[in-house]
């Protein structure tokens, strides 16, 4: 029996004007921009329209990113298409939460106007870098992270796909780790371009003051397993805030979760949110695994095809 889970999108898929076409076509969603621009504090639009870079920086791109998500994800409830799972890559594990209905819109945009300012706050008080190693294990990274630990803080932050690890820690043993990797043979190994050492105990202030923050959010029992990024493993919903709380500095195990999806009965995979990046980390984790996405209007009768085509439509 064939099963479908969604997947949504992380920080790193954001491009000017994200979502608003989704708006053009269902004006019901504008209720939600001028909300999102109250509980965000800026004017979602006018960042989303801008052309200055503000939609790259992690106070604005954390909210702006969910916003589109959110969109993106109402529409596809529209179809009235069944699930049976979801989880999202770090951000996206917040648009996860919202889809399954344990925190609704403004409970969801507050944390996350909350994480936003506290993750860039701690990306200034503790500078770091992040970077991509293609071409090896995720053991051969692991273990060098380990031997480049004399260098600085530095941890395996996003186990994205069998040969992709992305590292995470302080600017001289990132660059050291980097080193390393080509001298033992991976393929890439590049500096990207995001203002923090996310994932990685760098982070642990922003955590820490997250968790005071979720003790004045109430939350309901989620309608869908949600897969978690710090266990691969569906969501126990005691552990919630703490796991809110861990993710921020916290390795995130995305091969590891689809993995362990695919092991429970999902055959079917539906990306939500801008951009296709976590699709092609799906193709990349299982070849054979059916995967289409929804990001945009002009995708949403490629999807309705796919969906009718592998039995999902009523």
């Amino acid at each position: 029996m064939n099963k479908l889970a969604l997947i949504f999108a992380g920080q790193g898929s954001q491009y000017a004007g994200m979502g608003l076409d989704f708006i053009d076509a269902y004006p019901f969603l504008m209720e939600k921009e001028k909300e999102a621009s109250k509980l965000l504090g800026f004017d979602v639009r006018e960042i989303l329209l801008s052309a200055d870079g503000r939609i790259n920086e992690t106070e604005f791109t954390q909210g702006l990113v969910l916003l589109s998500s959110i969109y993106a994800f109402e529409v596809f409830q529209t179809l009235g298409i069944g699930v049976s799972a979801m989880s999202g890559f770090s951000l996206g594990e917040y648009s996860a939460l919202y889809a399954s209905k344990i925190f609704d819109f403004s409970q969801i945009m507050q944390i996350i106007a909350k994480r936003s300012k506290l993750m860039q706050v701690c990306a200034m008080n503790h500078p770091g870098k992040m970077a991509a190693i293609l071409g090896l294990s995720s053991d051969e990274v692991d273990q060098i992270c380990k031997d480049s630990k004399h260098q600085g803080v530095i941890v395996s932050a996003n186990y994205n796909a069998p040969i992709q690890v992305v590292i995470s820690g302080e600017e001289q043993a990132v660059v050291y780790a980097c080193e390393l990797a080509k001298e033992r043979g991976a393929k890439r190994a590049m500096i990207l371009n995001v203002s923090g050492a996310f994932h990685s105990p760098l982070m642990k202030e922003a955590g820490d003051e997250l968790a005071s923050f979720l003790k004045q959010i109430s939350h309901q029992s989620p309608q869908w397993p949600i897969y978690m990024n710090t266990t691969a493993q569906t969501l126990i919903e005691k552990d919630l805030y703490m796991e809110m709380e861990k993710q921020i500095q916290s390795s995130v195990y995305f091969e590891q979760t689809i993995k362990q999806m695919v092991q429970d009965g999902i055959t079917h995979f539906i990306e939500i949110g801008p951009g296709t990046i976590l699709s092609g980390l799906i193709k990349k984790i299982n070849i054979d695994l059916e995967v289409a996405h929804l990001g945009k209007m002009s995708d949403l009768d490629i999807l309705k095809g796919w969906l009718n085509e592998h039995g999902f439509s009523k």
